[in-house]
């Protein structure tokens, strides 16, 4: 497995045992709409990786893993968004500590459209994994 697989699972698995995160169904990754009657929906990617060769013999790698919401609302959507992010930050920093990965949130976006026949409201926070690799070598 690797190791942006690795990240991806262990957020997975602490997002599934939070009491709040656990009621929203996870997928892999989601369409521009999914379907109302599909959420609220939870995903986990790493979409971005920033290597720098930091000495002769490795590279510090820069990888950006995304937790993504989509959810139905009213006038409270923010809010449960904003509760969301909350239990996210908590739930996926704690579980990457635990498991001794640098781990440090990095922003939060929130969107809401209202251009449907219900707002659907769209949470992204994004975490900033720093680790090494060795450089490779020829055989």
């Amino acid at each position: 497995m690797s190791r942006r697989a690795q990240f991806r699972q262990i957020a997975r698995d602490a997002l599934a045992a939070d009491p709040r995160m656990s009621l929203l169904t996870q997928i892999g990754a989601w369409e521009a709409r999914p379907d109302a009657s599909q959420l609220p929906l939870l995903m986990v990617v790493t979409p971005v990786e920033r290597p720098t060769q930091n000495t002769i013999s490795s590279f510090e790698r820069a990888t950006i893993l995304q937790v993504g919401v989509k959810r139905l609302g009213g006038a409270d959507l923010e809010d449960a968004l904003d509760a969301d992010a909350d239990a996210i930050e908590r739930a996926v920093f704690l579980a990457m500590h635990a498991q001794g990965v640098i781990c440090l949130p990095d922003d939060v976006t929130v969107t809401v459209n209202t251009d449907g026949e219900q707002s659907i409201g769209t949470l992204i926070s994004s975490f900033r994994i720093v680790w090494r690799r060795p450089v490779p070598r020829p055989t």
